[in-house]
């Protein structure tokens, strides 16, 4: 088979969505990839009126793969819900799926990014422009991730998000809220722990943490922290350790290795 009607028929299936009735309407045009067992499922939320395509299982992009790309150009997104906890946001999602590889299996790659692109006659990305503010975002619970770029490699549980990294988490009643700063984040699909690496600075309220790293376990509210030492300020309070464990919600710090410390104490 020649490559015209290969693509000609990807090509068929895209044009007859965006002529479709409902063109006004939003789409959710979706595909799934799996890891072990979470469901990472990717949603088109955009109106092909204002510009957004959904070409599936395209073979002419790229050799020995097959691509789907999802594009929302605002004010549509493109939704990736990883399990039921786990929102990533963004305008453009690109599925790789190996030749002879099942979709929906981990053999298929995810990429996230936000920009605009322009497509060729096969439904292939001509040419784009990515964004280069941090405006991809995850939000899990309380805390909203900004970084530049998610990638999830095929065969791997743990996707990156480019840098720089911001990290806000939201007050709630007597919790205060948090802020953060890194140079990379990885993101675990099974344990939904976000990982910040490099030049991690929290502050809260008046309490300043840096470390060389950062888990959020955010249902439970805590973070682990480490670093050579990773160390926490507030007011003339110093602890610091090669381990931390950060309790969010009240704002407390226990050094767990390697401790050393400086504290103000007012004796009676």
């Amino acid at each position: 088979m020649t490559a015209g009607p290969r693509w000609a028929l990807c090509w068929a299936a895209a044009v007859s969505l965006a002529l479709a009735p409902a063109a006004a309407a939003q789409t959710e045009s979706q595909v799934t990839l799996k890891r072990k067992d979470t469901d990472i499922v990717v949603t088109l939320k955009a109106r092909y009126a204002d510009g957004a395509r959904f070409i599936g299982n395209n073979p002419n992009c790229q050799t020995g793969m097959r691509q789907t790309l999802l594009y929302g150009p605002d004010p549509g997104y493109v939704d990736t819900r990883v399990g039921s906890d786990t929102e990533l946001r963004s305008n453009v999602a690109i599925v790789l799926t190996p030749d002879g590889a099942t979709a929906g299996g981990e053999q298929q790659t995810l990429e996230l990014y936000d920009g605009t692109v322009n497509l060729s006659r096969p439904g292939c990305i001509d040419s784009e422009q990515r964004a280069t503010a941090a405006s991809v975002t995850l939000v899990q619970g309380r805390t909203t991730v900004k970084g530049t770029r998610f990638f999830l490699d095929q065969g791997t549980d743990t996707g990156t998000m480019d840098g720089p990294i911001t990290l806000d988490r939201a007050a709630d009643g007597a919790s205060p809220a948090l802020t953060a700063t890194a140079d990379t984040m990885t993101f675990d699909t099974q344990t939904r722990h976000a990982t910040l690496h490099g030049n991690v600075r929290v502050t809260s309220q008046d309490r300043v943490t840096t470390a060389d790293t950062l888990e959020l376990d955010e249902a439970a509210g805590l973070a682990l922290m480490t670093g050579s030492p990773a160390r926490s300020v507030k007011g003339n309070d110093v602890l610091q350790g090669t381990r931390l464990r950060y309790y969010l919600d009240t704002n407390d710090v226990v050094v767990l290795g390697d401790v050393h410390g400086e504290l103000d104490v007012t004796l009676p």
